[in-house]
């Protein structure tokens, strides 16, 4: 659909009554059930219009998405491609979209829900990874959820307590994070200083979580000596953090 032509489908929704829209989305439902799990991610964005804006007391740290809807739509945007010499484009095309939605929500301080899509974008793109071709295109994609999630992060030091994430969140926010750490190690494409941002915000507890995660590499895994050095950086950078 070129933009003429949305800009004139949404002027005719527009003038639609609440029951006439609700009767679109019914239609849509029943014909596109697949549909459904997109819908329910949507409701839940930040509506910015300025007669509907307000601080909403501690909407940072309350994450208001269903997890399963979020894993439903990456898992279909991984599906959506099919084969085909385009088909990681298309993918990266989708998954860039459901990273917007991610972007929506930390604009609006909603970063519990901005940490949920984020992380679930990293999570699966990452678990499939080796199954791709040309894989850069979904690397970039990681790459801009992880910047994501860094600015999550950074963000947390200066918000009054009842906006910052749980410890739960945080530790959720961490181990993606580190996920993503391991993963760019392995595969490269990651811009975003992952180690740094680590380092510089977490909490003694959060640094002892980390450390141990780090060990465990270096202990249970025959390592390459240029990853071993990585892993070793990583510690020091945690303890000049301190």
């Amino acid at each position: 659909m070129t933009e003429d032509a949305q800009a004139a489908l949404l002027g005719r929704l527009r003038k639609k009554s609440h029951e006439e829209l609700l009767f679109v989305v019914e239609q849509l439902l029943e014909r596109k059930p697949d549909i459904g799990p997109l819908i329910e991610l949507l409701i839940e964005l930040p509506f910015t219009n300025a007669s509907q804006a307000g601080n909403i007391p501690g909407k940072g740290g309350s994450r208001t998405l269903d997890l399963s809807s979020i894993h439903k739509q990456v898992e279909a945007a991984l599906r959506y491609a099919g084969g085909g010499y385009k088909s990681v484009f298309l993918m990266a095309e989708e998954l860039s979209r459901l990273c917007g939605i991610g972007d929506d929500f930390a604009e609006a301080g909603e970063w519990a829900n901005a940490q949920a899509v984020y992380a679930a974008i990293t999570g699966e793109a990452i678990a499939r990874y080796e199954e791709l071709e040309d894989e850069c295109q979904i690397a970039e994609v990681i790459d801009d959820c992880t910047e994501g999630l860094a600015i999550c992060l950074d963000t947390q030091r200066d918000l009054p307590e009842e906006e910052r994430l749980s410890d739960a969140s945080r530790e959720e926010l961490l181990t993606a994070l580190f996920a993503i750490w391991t993963f760019g190690q392995d595969y490269g494409g990651i811009n975003t200083d992952v180690v740094d941002t680590i380092a510089s915000n977490v909490t003694n507890d959060e640094r002892t979580m980390v450390e141990g995660w780090l060990q465990q590499e270096l202990h249970t895994k025959q390592e390459s000596k240029w990853r071993t050095q990585g892993l070793e950086s990583f510690l020091v950078k945690l303890k000049e953090g301190i």
